[in-house]
């Protein structure tokens, strides 16, 4: 497994979560709104903390481990928090830690952000969320508190697929092939987001 991963169990199921080592090193790294695929949109709010600007971008749903197992991937959330930092642009070069395959979706993407970048912000915030259920409005898991930048946690596939089957049908009558007979929403990308920094709540996502 590598040092970019922490991988761990909690409750049953299997979760990752990106490392300390990684985010430090990624920090480097700026961040746009073109960050995202289907099944995995992102959200970008404006705000700002102790005064300061800052963008946070928020993710969800099913993060593919397209580059492999050695990054995370799974079923579920980050958020991030980055400032603007006028005629900084994206990298000419690919950093040596950052693997070839992520990289040529990165600088692509890259291409249709307009030149709209944002870069991790220094200050370590305090970052917690929750990935809720919206059928029964629970809670499948909780991710934090972390002091950093960029907090984030998936539960691994097979694991996912053992909680929709611990939640039951909805209707237990009705056999399970039946539309929306489901305690959990067919996307996980319809899971709901509620996250706060330093204490303040935002809105649901």
């Amino acid at each position: 497994m590598s040092e970019a991963v922490l991988a761990y169990e909690e409750n049953g199921y299997r979760f990752v979560e990106t490392s300390e080592k990684w985010k430090q090193l990624c920090s480097v790294l700026p961040c746009f709104a073109q960050v995202k695929w289907p099944g995995y949109p992102t959200k970008v709010i404006e705000d700002e903390i102790n005064g300061k600007p800052v963008v946070i971008q928020l993710w969800k749903g099913w993060f593919q481990q397209i580059y492999g197992n050695d990054l995370p991937g799974g079923v579920g959330a980050e958020v991030g928090i980055y400032e603007r930092v006028e005629g900084k642009g994206f990298p000419t070069e690919r950093p040596d830690f950052f693997p070839r395959s992520a990289w040529l979706f990165f600088h692509n993407a890259s291409k249709r952000a307009g030149g709209k970048f944002w870069w991790p912000v220094a200050e370590q915030n305090e970052i917690e969320w929750d990935l809720i259920n919206p059928v029964n409005d629970t809670v499948v898991f909780h991710c934090g508190p972390q002091k950093t930048y960029w907090c984030n946690k998936w539960m691994d596939i097979d694991s996912y697929l053992d909680y929709k089957v611990a939640q039951g049908k909805r209707w237990s009558w009705l056999p399970a092939e039946f539309p929306k007979n489901s305690r959990v929403p067919t996307l996980s990308e319809h899971l709901v987001m509620e996250y706060k920094i330093n204490g303040k709540t935002y809105p649901r996502w």
